[in-house]
């Protein structure tokens, strides 16, 4: 092609500079989750960073491509694919296999304009100055990023570099010196005009993350909690959902500030942080962890009960208490106090759901700290060495061709010495080594070998756990099916490694306490993974008719149907909910009192 006309000229301009900052617009949006979202997911990051690589080398080829049939378009498809290469080689955040990833691809597009050409002299040159250009831009990445001349310099060598050079006919264009002139003028425009959008958006993000975000934990701050509990708190009212929010503070921090300075309290400050973090995103991205002042914090959980996120808030306590902070070469032991609590229908705002879970915070406090406190009420945590503990079965009977008994889930109970019975624990505080034992002792007392344990999420994730569960299956004595039984859906990814990991070895896995409808998302999400999913019928009759409870067996019931897992209704007490449920679609197992009570297996 000639010389552009000047009136087409200055109209590709504006198409191209039009389309480029609509590209950074969504560049930068897909950027900021990627790495300025802390509360985003670890997967989700690398998801959104995969997408940046696609989003650049891939609108970029397209244009590039689409510059072999545009006539006398070419040259500007073939410069606003060039643009997004170089752009997205200054983004500081990304690491060397990302920047690698697209140096390539600016260097297949390189040659791909110089085909034909590759044993000229001028084609040497040109790859040689890219070469060293690509070096120099990693290594100063942060200098010609956010300084204006040097962006602007870098912009000119890489577009001289690339236009000055190219062959007579190159990728669908005629070239001269008034194109590649042209060329490089509409670059530089691209550059100059997009710079300050680019800036503006990276300031924006950073002023936004130190509004919502404490700068020494990175964890989402008071003002952040202000607005997200008047969110959370609406949605829970309007979709009829659960709410819970425990607050916490590091227990003695004046003591740790005074006898390591407040450096060491950082670090533990800033250890904590980091450690809760990253043990909330085991069980949901929907936890949030706050920073609300000094070394006081507040966890907020949507759409959970106490009940279904105690486990969780517990698996905190105790990953703070096992850890120990290290400090110029000291280690640092630290415990915290915790009170939580759940919304209630008469709670007028978020103020006094907070404050109800202060006052078991500092219920918590003048109990000796180092505990967790719901409503007022502390929880048993750590285990008493006197306490005699054993695993009861509950027989579990398959329906679907009559009732027969298959397997025996295994229920801890501890011995009441002052009543002189067995009862429910408070809480669960056996290694899973002690468990491991007791459950072994009811397996050689039970006629039915086949069994159903219990994991919390921690468990289920922790692969020496894991381990230890797999060489109890395996072991002489070890149960002829083992099925491990989860109350709650873990993070798909770390799921799926965990799952294939049980699978491998003949385990068999079963969500339970799914509830109601309200968590189909969580499940739906990671039902691929598992084996089965249990309805507890009592967690639905205190809120629900029949109608409502049929309608639940029958949503879960077509959803273990279509993905062919296994469906069971657990908590049937009497001879009327047994022909009511044994009546319904679709359920395949049940347990409950009615079928057999839990009970101490003695052989004869």
């Amino acid at each position: 092609m000639g010389l552009v006309a000047i009136g087409p000229w200055i109209a590709q301009l504006l198409v191209a500079i039009f389309f480029i900052v609509g590209f950074i617009d969504i560049y930068m949006s897909i950027w900021h989750t990627a790495f300025r979202t802390p509360s985003a997911s670890h997967s989700k990051r690398i998801l959104y960073r995969v997408i940046l690589i696609l989003l650049s080398v891939g609108v970029s080829s397209v244009l590039h491509f689409a510059g072999y049939e545009s006539g006398n378009n070419a040259m500007m498809y073939h410069n606003i694919g060039l643009f997004i290469l170089s752009f997205s080689l200054l983004d500081e955040d990304i690491n060397t296999g990302e920047y690698s990833l697209r140096c390539v691809a600016l260097i297949i597009v390189w040659g791909m304009h110089h085909m034909g050409d590759f044993t000229s002299q001028r084609f040497f040159i040109s790859i040689a100055i890219l070469l060293v250009m690509l070096v120099i831009l990693r290594d100063k990445r942060k200098y010609f990023s956010l300084k204006f001349v040097p962006n602007i310099v870098a912009s000119a060598i890489i577009s001289f570099d690339f236009w000055l050079t190219l062959p007579t006919k190159s990728a669908g264009i005629q070239m001269d010196n008034a194109v590649a002139w042209e060329a490089i003028l509409m670059f530089m425009l691209m550059t100059i005009f997009t710079w300050r959008q680019y800036h503006v958006a990276v300031r924006n993000n950073h002023t936004a993350h130190v509004a919502n975000y404490d700068t020494m934990t990175d964890v989402k701050n008071y003002a952040a909690y202000q607005q997200d509990i008047f969110t959370d708190m609406g949605t829970a009212r309007t979709n009829r959902q659960p709410l819970t929010l425990a607050v916490f503070d590091i227990d003695r921090f004046k003591q740790i500030n005074d006898q390591y300075g407040h450096l060491g309290g950082n670090t533990v400050l800033t250890g904590i942080s980091t450690l809760i973090k990253s043990t909330l995103q085991k069980y949901s991205e929907d936890y949030q962890l706050y920073r609300t002042g000094g070394e006081e914090f507040v966890i907020v959980f949507p759409n959970s009960t106490s009940n279904e996120v105690l486990p969780v808030l517990t698996h905190c306590w105790r990953e703070v208490r096992n850890q120990q902070f290290e400090y110029n070469n000291k280690e640092i032991k630290v415990t915290t106090s915790m009170g939580m609590s759940s919304l209630r229908a008469e709670d007028e705002s978020a103020d006094v759901l907070y404050k109800r879970a202060d006052d078991s915070l500092y219920d918590s406090k003048r109990r000796g700290r180092d505990t967790i406190t719901v409503d007022g009420e502390e929880q048993e945590l750590l285990g008493d060495g006197s306490v005699t503990y054993a695993y009861f079965v509950q027989n579990i009977y398959e329906v679907q061709s009559g009732i027969k008994h298959i397997a025996n889930e295994m229920r801890l109970r501890c011995y009441d010495h002052e009543k002189e019975t067995w009862r429910v624990p408070d809480q669960v505080n056996l290694t899973v080594d002690k468990r491991l034992v007791l459950m072994a002792d009811a397996l050689i007392n039970s006629e039915c070998k086949r069994i159903v344990i219990t994991l919390s999420t921690a468990e289920f994730l922790n692969p020496e756990v894991a381990k230890k569960i797999i060489n109890f299956r395996k072991s002489v004595d070890g149960p002829e099916e083992l099925v491990i039984e989860l109350d709650r859906m873990p993070v798909i990814d770390l799921l799926r490694r965990a799952s294939e990991l049980y699978h491998q070895n003949d385990i068999t896995i079963v969500l339970s306490q799914i509830g109601n409808n309200r968590h189909f998302e969580r499940v739906n999400a990671g039902i691929q993974y598992i084996d089965g999913i249990k309805l507890p019928l009592q967690s639905l009759c205190v809120d629900h008719h029949f109608e409502q409870i049929k309608d639940n067996i029958q949503f879960w019931g077509k959803i273990a149907a279509k993905r062919q897992i296994r469906f069971i209704v657990d908590g049937i007490l009497d001879e009327k909910e047994a022909n009511w449920v044994l009546a319904q679609d679709y359920v395949s197992y049940v347990e409950g009192d009615y079928f057999s009570r839990s009970h101490l297996p003695i052989s004869a």
